[in-house]
C-alpha cells in the first residue's frame, strides 16, 4: 500500500507540472498573439476620415480603407491597397452608405478632406500610384453632391506625403510633409524632415506654395490645418533627439494676401507623437488645439487670429490620436465634445479666453488611433465614426449635461 500511495503520488506530482507547464505555455501563445496585434499597424485596414458640413446642414462623411466591407485579409501584406470613400450622412437619420470616390492602385491615404465657402470639397491624400517617386501627396475637387470639378488625380507635389488641407473663405490651403529620416519617433520608424504648403483657389488652380519648416536643423511632420475666412493656423510636430516625445510648433498665415501673420512658435514642449488636433471655432473667432502629452494627460489651447494664445487648460484628459471633435452651441454654452483616451468622451466648454472641462463621459468602445470625427445630431447627442480593423463603428452619445 505504501508502494501505491508513492506511484500516485508521483503521478500527481507530474500531471500538476503537466498542467502548469501547458496553461504556461497556452498564456505565451495568446500574450504573443495579443502583443503581435499591439504591434500591427491597423492604419494599414483604414486612415483619415472627415465630416464636411454643406450649406444644407447635411453632412458628408468621407475616409480612406481597404475596402467596403473590409475584409482583414486585404489589407494583408507588404503593400496598403486603400481607396477613397463616402457617405452622405442626415444628421436627423444618419445612415452610412459608402460610395467609392477614388480607386486606384495601391494606397490613397489617409484622406482629408475640406468644403470652401463655394461648396466646392477638396480631398487630399497620400499616393502611391503613378509617382516619380514613392510617394505623391495628390488630390481631387467635387462640389457638395461629389461630383468631381477637377476630378483625381491632381498633384500637389510628387515626393509629398501625410497632407491635410482646410478651407479658407474660398480658398483651400494643402499642408503637407516632404521627405523621410529613418530613425525615432513611433516604434522607430523615423519622421519627416519639412513641412511645406501650397494654396489652391476655388477651382482647384495653385495660388502659392510656402515652404513653413524645412532644413537640416530640424525634422517635422505630421502637419495638420485649420481655416477661418482668411486665416490657416498650421500646426505639426518637431522631432526631438533621443526623446519619446515631440515638440509642437504653429504658424499663422494669411492665404487671401499670401503672408505670414504669426512666425514659427512652440506651442507645447512634450507632445505625444501624432495626437494632437486642430479646429476652427468660428463662433468665438478661435482656432483650438487640443492634444496629449507623452507623460500622460492632455491640453487645449484658444489661439487669436493674430496668432496669439487668448486661453489655455494644461489639466485635461489625453486626447486620441487623430479624434476630432462635434461642436456646437447648446443652450448659449459653447461645446466641443472629444475623444479621450481610452474610452471616454470629454465634454470642454469654450469662450474667448477660457477653457473649461464640463463633463467625461464613458462609452462603449475603445477608441482607434487611425481616425474619429464627430458631429452634433441635436442638443443632447453627438455622433461618432471611428475607423477600425473592422470598418467604421458607429456611435451615438447622450451629453446631456443636466
Amino acid at each position: 500500500m505504501a508502494i501505491t500511495a508513492k506511484r500516485t503520488g508521483v503521478i500527481a506530482t507530474v500531471a500538476i507540472i503537466w498542467l502548469i507547464a501547458t496553461s504556461y505555455f497556452v498564456y505565451l501563445s495568446l500574450t504573443s498573439e495579443a502583443d503581435s496585434d499591439r504591434r500591427r499597424d491597423m492604419r494599414e485596414f483604414q486612415h483619415g476620415v472627415d465630416f464636411v458640413r454643406r450649406a444644407d446642414g447635411k453632412y458628408v462623411l468621407i475616409w480612406s480603407s481597404s475596402g467596403s466591407p473590409l475584409e482583414p485579409e486585404e489589407a494583408d501584406g507588404d503593400e496598403w491597397i486603400h481607396d477613397v470613400y463616402y457617405s452622405h450622412i442626415d444628421p436627423k437619420n444618419p445612415q452610412l452608405d459608402p460610395v467609392t470616390l477614388i480607386s486606384a492602385p495601391l494606397a490613397q491615404e489617409p484622406a482629408s478632406s475640406a468644403i470652401n465657402d463655394d461648396g466646392h470639397i477638396m480631398v487630399t491624400m497620400e499616393d502611391a500610384w503613378n509617382t516619380e517617386n514613392v510617394l505623391a501627396q495628390t488630390f481631387g475637387l467635387y462640389d457638395s453632391d461629389m461630383s468631381p470639378i477637377k476630378a483625381y488625380q491632381q498633384v500637389v507635389f510628387d515626393g509629398g506625403h501625410s497632407g491635410h488641407v482646410t478651407a479658407a473663405g474660398k480658398r483651400f490651403v494643402v499642408f503637407y510633409s516632404e521627405e523621410w529620416v529613418d530613425g525615432g519617433g513611433v516604434d522607430d520608424l523615423g519622421s519627416g524632415d519639412d513641412v511645406l504648403m501650397a494654396v489652391y483657389d476655388t477651382h482647384g488652380e495653385l495660388l502659392h506654395e510656402r515652404d513653413v519648416a524645412v532644413g537640416d536643423r530640424t525634422r517635422d511632420w505630421w502637419p495638420l490645418a485649420a481655416g477661418s475666412d482668411r486665416r490657416a493656423l498650421l500646426v505639426w510636430q518637431r522631432f526631438v533627439d533621443d526623446k519619446p516625445y515631440a515638440r509642437l510648433m504653429y504658424r499663422m498665415y494669411d492665404p487671401v494676401d499670401d503672408k505670414w501673420v504669426k512666425g514659427e512658435t512652440e506651442l507645447v514642449k512634450t507632445q505625444e507623437y501624432y495626437t494632437y488636433d486642430v479646429q476652427y471655432i468660428g463662433a468665438i473667432d478661435r482656432f483650438l488645439v487640443t492634444g496629449a502629452y507623452s507623460n500622460g494627460g492632455g491640453f487645449a489651447f484658444l489661439i487669436a487670429p493674430d496668432g496669439s494664445i487668448s486661453a489655455r487648460n494644461t489639466s485635461l484628459p489625453p486626447l486620441v490620436r487623430e479624434a476630432q471633435p462635434a461642436i456646437r452651441t447648446v443652450n448659449g454654452k459653447l461645446l466641443a465634445v472629444y475623444p479621450a483616451a481610452p474610452d471616454r468622451l470629454m465634454v470642454l466648454s469654450l469662450t474667448k479666453t477660457s477653457i473649461s472641462l464640463e463633463k467625461r463621459i464613458p462609452v462603449d468602445y475603445r477608441w482607434s488611433y487611425i481616425g474619429t470625427d464627430g458631429i452634433f445630431l441635436d442638443d443632447g447627442t453627438v455622433y461618432f465614426v471611428s475607423l477600425s480593423a473592422n470598418g467604421p463603428k458607429q456611435l451615438k452619445v447622450s451629453v446631456n449635461l443636466d
